[in-house]
């Protein structure tokens, strides 16, 4: 299971006047081959938006992607972003 992050350009720029945040996901059940390591627990919004593809984080159970979306959605939330759904 994967959890996708992406900013469109316009949440880019409100990221930029709004100010950074860090956004952080559960470590629990982190897979192999996954954008992060699975002892990074966080990244900031702006490195998340640098990356030309965005940040894929790999799970190994549903359940453990399912926790993770919803901490990271609340964290962009807080910052004003929206979510799209792919």
């Amino acid at each position: 299971m994967v959890l996708s992050i992406r900013l469109s350009r316009a949440e880019t720029n409100a990221l930029f006047l709004a100010g950074d945040i860090m956004v952080t996901w559960p470590i629990e059940g982190l897979a192999q081959g996954g954008d992060p390591s699975p002892e990074r627990s966080g990244m900031f919004v702006s490195e998340i938006a640098a990356r030309p593809t965005g940040l894929r984080i790999r799970y190994a159970e549903p359940s453990q992607v399912e926790q993770a979306v919803l901490a990271v959605r609340a964290r962009l939330a807080e910052a004003g972003l929206g979510e799209e759904q792919e």
